[in-house]
């Protein structure tokens, strides 16, 4: 059998004759794609992904076009030679690699938070090896999606009696669909039962999710060109046949966050964790690194509560119950009446909860890192960020640069700095204001401006504007635009930080204006914090604070992708 051959054979014709788009992520000839089956993960954004059978590569340049870091593997290349200029003109960086799926040449502990096929496993010549390959390579809490063909293509389509319909000779042992050489060779192609399909799947140590078997849809007349993303004249010729019967099966498995709880579940716990020591053991380097640096500079660590009767009111940021009470999402409230206090210089490490932020980023339980500073604007806590960083890093690792995401990372380097303004007409071609008034601020900040931004080097994203920054100071002479940076690192937004509001009345009015916006969308609506309140009417002489998730620079030292593999959950 050689499969490489044929596709190199095919290639030029194929991909003159069947399109597929880069817009959405296919599945199958004539079924829909992503944007209806949402089958992928919900955000993009920074996720590792590997295709294996990628042909043209159009569901790898997708994912890369929304954030994802992405793999290409084929046997054929033909077919990658055309992937590469497909992606060359996306304007996407792809890692494209020439092999046969049974045995993917990467590194023995290279894991992606997304392992993808469309169509290609069927041509394997030993699925099931191919299958425990791919499911491999899937990391902790990632997913494994494979869609091939169906069992029931193996049927013939007769007519009785003016009634035509598929007959299916033997399911249970399909027959070989075979495709000859030039040479006179042969390669082959099978769809095995789902049964046996899922088995295999299973025997992996992944948990299978879903099965789905989409339908072709023609109740709409006209040609399907350009209603779904895998379309040739040769399969409109059958796309009755598949409105009747399913051509393509999709399967969808996840490897557990954690191991499966078992008789033996403790033990597999504990082999887990010693696994994670060398994250462990850069965790508590960082740690002690920050404590290092802000003795040193003159700051003293503070302590604040953790369940509060009224947490702080943001647009879109939920806190967690407890009790009568809610888990702190921040601890900025209570530091900012340390400022009013007199107290120069704080910071924090410890505990915030926010519900609902669950995924290779987030945790609903996370340890995040504050330090503020009386009589300093945001300039000034930047500076800090930047020393910070590169002495934790140091401390941690031994080194200013680290292997992030699939790229060097140099924090000596002088960081990268771009207005938010600029970012927006830059990447994404849009006007900022113009965003903001259509609702699309942060749906482009994470598709189209995100990606670009900590590249090489870390940045700094500034000029934030008004409407999305509640607890800013506006610049002077540009109401609409605050004093606040974010700092990004291959992508990965890391810390945030502006000058304090401390106008009482602006801030009275900003946390007013959220309490509409969550009645609005009928979301639970807290409680003004009234000793905040009343500690920034006495008076804050001018202040400036920072906010770092310490979990994504955990995440950064050690080079994971995935917030799962450095926090002890």
């Amino acid at each position: 059998m050689n499969n490489e051959q044929y596709w190199n054979e095919i290639a030029d014709a194929y991909q003159a004759e069947t399109v597929i788009s880069t817009d959405d992520f296919h599945y199958g000839p004539l079924i829909a794609g992503d944007s209806t089956l949402k089958l992928l993960p919900e955000t993009l954004q920074g996720l590792d992904c590997l295709e294996v059978g990628c042909g043209g590569a159009q569901n790898s340049i997708y994912l890369a076009k929304h954030g994802a870091e992405c793999t290409a593997v084929d046997i054929s290349k033909k077919q990658l030679q055309f992937a590469r200029c497909l992606a060359k003109r996306s304007d996407v960086d792809i890692r494209f690699i020439h092999a046969d799926m049974e045995a993917l040449p990467l590194d023995e502990d290279e894991q992606f938070d997304l392992v993808h096929s469309c169509h290609a496993i069927a041509f394997a010549a030993d699925q099931r090896k191919a299958i425990h390959a791919l499911a491999e390579r899937v990391k902790a809490g990632g997913k494994l999606i494979v869609s091939t063909v169906h069992p029931l293509s193996g049927g013939e389509w007769v007519d009785l009696e003016d009634e035509d319909g598929l007959l299916l000779k033997d399911y249970f042992r399909p027959t070989t669909e075979t495709r000859e050489l030039a040479d006179g060779g042969e390669a082959v192609s099978r769809a095995y039962p789902i049964g046996v399909m899922t088995d295999w799947i299973c025997e992996t140590g992944l948990v299978l999710e879903r099965i789905l078997e989409p339908e072709c849809d023609i109740s709409q007349s006209g040609s399907l060109k350009g209603r779904v993303p895998y379309w040739s004249s040769v399969w409109e010729d059958h796309a009755a046949e598949l409105a009747r019967a399913p051509y393509t099966i999709i399967y969808i498995a996840r490897r557990p966050a954690k191991p499966l709880s078992t008789p033996a579940g403790e033990a597999a716990d504990t082999a887990h964790l010693r696994t994670m020591r060398r994250n462990l053991e850069i965790r508590a380097k960082l740690l002690r690194g920050v404590r290092d640096y802000f003795d040193a500079n003159g700051f003293m660590e503070t302590q604040t509560a953790v369940r509060l009767p009224a947490p702080a009111l943001e647009d879109y940021i939920d806190a967690e119950p407890s009790g009568k009470q809610w888990l702190r999402t921040s601890p900025e409230l209570h530091m900012k009446r340390l400022l009013a206090a007199g107290y120069e210089r704080i910071y924090q490490i410890g505990p915030c909860f926010r519900m609902g932020e669950y995924g290779s980023r987030h945790l609903p339980e996370f340890q995040m890192l504050e330090w503020y500073r009386l009589r300093a604007d945001w300039r000034v806590v930047q500076a800090d960020a930047v020393k910070l960083v590169r002495h934790c890093m140091n401390v941690a690792t031994g080194s200013l640069t680290c292997r992030f995401r699939g790229q060097t990372i140099d924090f000596g380097a002088k960081w990268e700095e771009i207005t938010v303004e600029d970012a927006f007409r830059k990447f994404a071609g849009v006007d900022l204001d113009e965003a903001i008034a259509n609702g699309q601020f942060e749906e482009i900040l994470c598709e189209k401006v995100e990606p670009h931004l900590g590249n090489g080097r870390p940045a700094f994203l500034t000029e934030y504007p008004l409407a999305c920054s509640g607890l800013s100071q506006a610049i002077e002479g540009r109401p609409n635009r605050v004093e606040r940076w974010e700092a990004y690192v291959a992508g990965l937004e890391l810390g945030n930080a502006c000058t304090e509001l401390v106008d009482p009345e602006e801030q009275l009015r900003r946390f007013k204006a959220t309490a509409q916006l969550r009645a609005n969308e009928h979301r639970e609506v807290y409680p003004i914090d009234e000793p905040f309140m009343a500690a920034i009417r006495e008076g804050i002489p001018g202040a400036a604070g920072v906010a770092i998730g310490f979990d994504r620079l955990v995440m950064i030292a050690c080079g994971e992708s995935d917030i799962r593999n450095i926090a002890f959950i």
